[in-house]
């Protein structure tokens, strides 16, 4: 089992956090997702059903949401070809 991990943490503008979601809503509709900063890059191709998390919560003066987006990819086993399947009779 191997893991692969991109983390990024800054203070950004409204405007910016805008150009970040955009970015994110052409890589889902573009079925790639590419994160990368001088150090690291990671992509994801996400496919099928997609598990969204959303939760949201404001205490005192201090407000913060987060988006969860998961989903697991097919593994290499998983997408080994068994064959034609062929239904029918067999001739005698």
């Amino acid at each position: 089992m191997s893991t692969e991990e991109f983390k990024h943490e800054s203070l950004q503008d409204k405007e910016s956090i805008v150009e970040y979601f955009t970015a994110l809503s052409e890589g889902f509709s573009k079925g790639r997702l590419a994160f990368a900063n001088k150090e690291k890059q990671i992509i994801f191709e996400p496919k099928g059903l997609l598990k969204l998390d959303v939760k949201a919560k404001r205490k005192n003066d201090k407000v913060k949401f987060s988006l969860k987006v998961s989903w697991k990819e097919e593994s290499i086993d998983k997408k080994k070809d068994t064959g034609s399947l062929v239904i029918g009779l067999k001739d005698e």
